[in-house]
This record gives structure tokens, C-alpha cells and sequence, in this order.
């Protein structure tokens, strides 16, 4: 397993700006070595426009530290596109790689 594509995991956190009103902002906790494959690819119709997603699969080595933070409400950054986790899987719980499924939706604007 060649392990060369660099991501950014991200959680969302929320503060307050100076005047109190709530943001949300998207912060990257972790950067792991990852080998990134694609799964499949689906299109459907929502509110009369076209929308695309593609699945992608996340591989990296195992980290414990990572793994008792990694949620599927956090997101992947690579390249500049944001891909929403859709699973997180300790293979066999050998506790050697982390498998991460995710899609990219919309070519990854949000």
C-alpha cells in the first residue's frame, strides 16, 4: 500500500465573532499520508437541478490517536475539495488501517 496523497481531516466547531453572532468554521485536526481510490458515481435530480456525487475511498495507516477522534461528522480536505465521511472502519479491528468511505458532492463546493 503506497500511502503518497496528504488530506486534511476537518471538524466543525463553532464560535462567536466580536459582536456574539454564532459561525461555524471548519477546522483541520489531523493530516495523515492516505492512498485514495474511487468507488462509483451516482447522478439525481433534486428541486429541478442536476447533482453529482462521487465516492471515494480513504486509506491509511492506523493511528489511535486519529481513530478515538475520527467521527463521520467530520469531512476530508484534498485538493481543494471537501468530501462529506460517510463511514469509518478499523479493518477487522487489527487496529493496522483505517478505511474511510466518502463523497464528494457537487465537484466538493460547499
Amino acid at each position: 500500500m503506497a500511502y503518497t496523497k496528504k488530506i486534511e481531516l476537518q471538524s466543525l466547531t463553532e464560535t462567536q465573532d466580536a459582536i456574539g453572532n454564532d459561525k461555524e468554521t471548519w477546522t483541520t485536526l489531523f493530516n495523515p499520508w492516505t492512498e485514495i481510490t474511487t468507488a462509483k458515481s451516482q447522478e439525481y435530480y433534486a428541486a429541478a437541478q442536476v447533482n453529482s456525487e462521487q465516492d471515494y475511498v480513504f486509506k491509511m495507516r492506523y493511528s489511535r490517536t486519529i481513530a478515538d477522534k475520527l467521527t463521520s461528522e467530520m469531512r476530508i480536505l484534498y485538493n481543494g475539495r471537501h468530501y462529506d465521511i460517510k463511514s469509518i472502519d478499523d479493518v477487522n479491528e487489527q487496529h493496522r488501517q483505517i478505511v474511510m468511505r466518502a463523497v464528494l458532492k457537487n465537484k466538493g463546493v460547499r
